[in-house]
């Protein structure tokens, strides 16, 4: 029985065949290499649609001198591995790198700990990286630089070099703490914010900051917490805050969860007793049983946009030096 499944795959040489050109003039005019005639190339790639011709990416690879394999730095704390940002983002990444026949590759780092991604450069196995997670004194960015190896980084790079794909975090987290200044006074305004050390929480920070001087006012500094990056601390600072805030905004919704969670075990409830948002939405937040006040960015948006600009760079093509996206603001019932 002659079934889709087992048929043979048309091969370079069954397109040369069937239009009577030579094998190399066919792989010429795929590649786009060498001088061929418009009219041959449209013949050849007429013939590919119609016997639906996939390349044989090994010797694609070998020919051309390129992996097709595009890295993604992806860091590997426990709490940042597991983040619906960077499970979104791969997906949008993976997405864009597909349809340009490349694989995504991830590389698992960690704050001080760059041996896997020296190994990946080393070894050239991949021809570009996308740098998920950059750190304020630009570490990854450099390794890579000094390299030669492309990259695009998402977020703000301290290093000179970089194409950057971002989010308005500062207008964003801006716009969210003046919209909670309107019901709530400054100095019972609360902050929850990660390590400083990664620049997504340093612009986190800034907008929140920038809201209180507009407004002609100053953070009380006893319920702004940053570099919360364990149940630990997180219990230490809510202890305070449930005593001296009216509302907390979260630099995230993982800390957010963390914080939930905290609240339900003091017996406090949301937003009856203490009012709570984040600045960054998620499935948790949009679900919980009173679903958070948050700002949304499209993680797969922004994977996507990266995956373009280290596509274009590895195609000599020239890309944008930086990509800056927008925002949204959902107001829920969190902080009414």
């Amino acid at each position: 029985m002659n079934t889709k499944a087992n048929q043979k795959k048309p091969q370079l040489e069954d397109i040369a065949a069937a239009l009577g050109l030579s094998k190399s003039t066919v792989s010429r005019a795929i590649s786009g290499k060498g001088r061929i005639r418009a009219e041959t190339r449209e013949r050849v790639f007429e013939c590919i649609k119609e016997l639906n011709y996939r390349p044989n990416m090994i010797a694609k690879s070998l020919s051309e001198q390129k992996t097709y394999n595009i890295g993604v730095v992806l860091p590997m704390d426990s709490s940042e591995a597991e983040a619906p940002f960077f499970q979104t983002c791969l997906t949008g990444i993976a997405k864009q790198c597909a349809s340009s026949d490349y694989n995504a590759l991830i590389i698992g780092t960690e704050r001080d700990d760059l041996a896997q991604l020296t190994n990946v450069i080393e070894n050239r196995k991949v021809d570009g990286v996308i740098v998920t997670r950059p750190t304020a004194d630009g570490s990854i960015e450099q390794l890579l630089d000094s390299r030669e190896m492309p990259f695009v980084v998402i977020g703000r790079s301290v290093h000179e070099n970089s194409v950057v794909v971002d989010t308005d975090h500062i207008n964003g987290c801006r716009d969210l703490t003046s919209y909670l200044l309107m019901n709530n006074p400054p100095e019972r305004l609360g902050l929850i914010l990660g390590s400083t050390e990664y620049t997504v929480n340093k612009s986190r920070y800034t907008g929140f900051m920038t809201a209180l001087l507009d407004k002609g006012a100053h953070a009380n500094n006893r319920i702004v917490f940053t570099g919360i990056d364990s149940e630990l601390k997180l219990s230490k600072a809510v202890s305070i805050l449930t005593e001296e805030a009216d509302c907390i905004v979260c630099g995230d919704d993982m800390l957010c969860m963390s914080l939930l969670a905290r609240l339900s075990e003091l017996g406090k409830s949301v937003p009856q007793d203490i009012r709570v948002a984040s600045f960054y939405d998620s499935v948790f937040l949009s679900r919980y049983t009173t679903p958070i006040t948050s700002l949304i960015f499209s993680a797969a948006e922004v994977g996507a946009a990266a995956s373009s600009q280290l596509l274009k760079i590895l195609n000599g093509e020239a890309s944008d030096e930086n990509v800056m996206l927008g925002y949204e603001i959902l107001i829920r019932r969190s902080t009414m």
